[in-house]
């Protein structure tokens, strides 16, 4: 038996692009069937699972402004087709290999399969450790279709609307089982709640790392399928109970100070003698989740209605800098702001606490307890503003303490894989619905309409057959 396990990703690639019948239709060489509980630890402990995606989601979001692009040119450039929101942004072998969350994820599933269908025979270790591995690969498996449904999975018109497609459900790690055909959205959903339940039964409510899953980080993304299944109230309750676990914030009024350089805003950096707050020491992480590049949307820049979103006193600054700037110091600044990552360049884009937060307040909203709703927006608000501005938001309106909402997931999600997300959610929401806009630098706007099937992004066309339609 080799030291490590062998699965061969390429082959999956391949085969999901090109095969018409077969989930795998390619045997692959130098592959290494795990026969021992630790050989299916190696595979779970494989760094590629904490590296779920490619950036491009962030890049659909309307965060991101991109003021290179210039209409017309370059039109089959990734970039250019996700800014400008067109069909199958994804046309090349290399964008397939290496943007396509179709094929980033059905490969990660491959594996997390391996181990849900292989352990319980497996050799060695004990039932104790046996179970733990199987609960990390439910949990994992179920993160996956969660990002897979929310990309690809069309968008029902009610709670009801079983008419929607979601992804193939694919449960099996045999080469040669056909690929099923797309379930429904609604039956993926639930699909991935089962794997997510199941899973926290089997893990430890702790570990050692936040990159290992455990039941409070499983929490936290059971809390976030249940709200983009628009299930506010199991979303509140299961954000709460990841609260009940670990309800840290930090204060950012001890970790970072103001920095006022000549011809330009304020911006925000680690205090003297402060440590950054890597993804592992930040204790607000739930779980830790990577892009394929570890400093993801770093040094991208920003729409200006998301810098619009930030309170000029908001210590959440410290994550987006004059562009062009260094040491306090400013040349030929544009009035653009980017994203900096926290200045470590390094950020994770799981659940954290302050999610949580916000996805109870968001559920008390919706059940109509806004001052219990706004409570728990303070509460974080309070760790984010100055503390010498800080004022304490006050309930009014309806409208108004969801639109207090949505502001602070902005802000405090920014480019954590969450904002395409709420696009998506609130796109047929009869209250909150809005036309999205991204920026050119010409000053001209490119719409996203409401219910446009825009919110929902092609399938790769090579893995489309007689069982998997295209999405419109």
């Amino acid at each position: 038996m080799k030291k490590y396990i062998h699965i061969i990703i390429s082959t999956v690639v391949l085969s999901l692009l090109s095969s018409c019948e077969k989930y795998l239709d390619i045997t692959p060489k130098g592959y290494v069937i795990p026969q021992t509980v630790e050989d299916y630890e190696r595979i779970l402990n494989d760094i590629s699972l904490t590296k779920m995606l490619s950036d491009g989601i962030e890049k659909l979001s309307d965060d991101y402004y991109d003021p290179s692009l210039v209409e017309g040119t370059d039109v089959m450039a990734v970039d250019y087709r996700l800014y400008f929101w067109l069909a199958s942004p994804y046309s090349t072998p290399s964008d397939f290999q290496y943007y396509s969350y179709w094929n980033q994820l059905y490969n990660k599933i491959y594996q997390y399969n391996a181990v849900i269908n292989g352990i319980d025979q497996a050799s060695g270790a004990t039932d104790q450790r046996r179970k733990i591995a199987k609960g990390r690969a439910l949990v994992g498996r179920g993160i996956c279709y969660y990002y897979l449904n929310n990309i690809y999975g069309q968008i029902p018109k009610s709670s009801g609307d079983h008419s929607a497609l979601g992804v193939p459900l694919v449960v099996s790690n045999k080469l040669t089982d056909p690929l099923p055909p797309r379930s429904s959205t609604l039956a993926t959903f639930d699909f991935i709640v089962k794997d997510l339940q199941e899973g926290i039964k089997l893990i430890p409510v702790s570990s050692l790392s936040n990159y290992q899953i455990n039941q409070i980080g499983a929490y936290g993304w059971l809390a976030r399928t249940y709200l983009m299944m628009k299930s506010y109230e199991k979303a509140g309750e299961t954000a709460e109970t990841a609260l009940k676990l670990n309800s840290t914030l930090l204060d950012y009024n001890t970790q970072y100070e103001v920095r006022e350089p000549t011809n330009a805003p304020s911006f925000y950096v680690p205090k003297a003698g402060a440590p950054i707050m890597t993804p592992q020491l930040n204790p607000e992480n739930l779980h830790i989740i990577f892009y394929g590049y570890t400093r993801g949307m770093a040094f991208q820049q920003l729409a200006t209605q998301t810098i619009q979103a930030f309170d000029p006193h908001d210590l959440r600054r410290m994550n987006i800098v004059p562009t062009y700037s260094a040491d306090g110091s400013i040349a030929n600044w544009d009035g653009r702001f980017s994203y900096m990552g926290a200045l470590s360049y390094e950020y994770s884009a799981g659940p954290t606490t302050a999610e949580m937060y916000l996805i109870l307040a968001e559920s008390m909203a919706r059940l109509q307890k806004f001052s219990e709703a706004i409570d728990q927006i303070n509460t974080l608000r309070k760790n984010r503003i100055a503390q010498k501005y800080y004022q304490p938001l006050r309930h009014s309106t309806a409208n108004s303490t969801m639109t207090y909402i949505f502001r602070e997931r902005r802000t405090e999600l920014l480019f954590k894989s969450v904002r395409w997300f709420d696009m998506r959610r609130l796109q047929n929401d009869p209250e909150f619905s809005f036309t999205a806009i991204h920026e050119l630098a010409n000053g001209k706007i490119i719409k996203l309409e409401p219910n446009s099937p825009r919110y929902t992004m092609s399938i790769p066309d090579r893995a489309v057959n007689n069982q998997i339609t295209q999405n419109p």
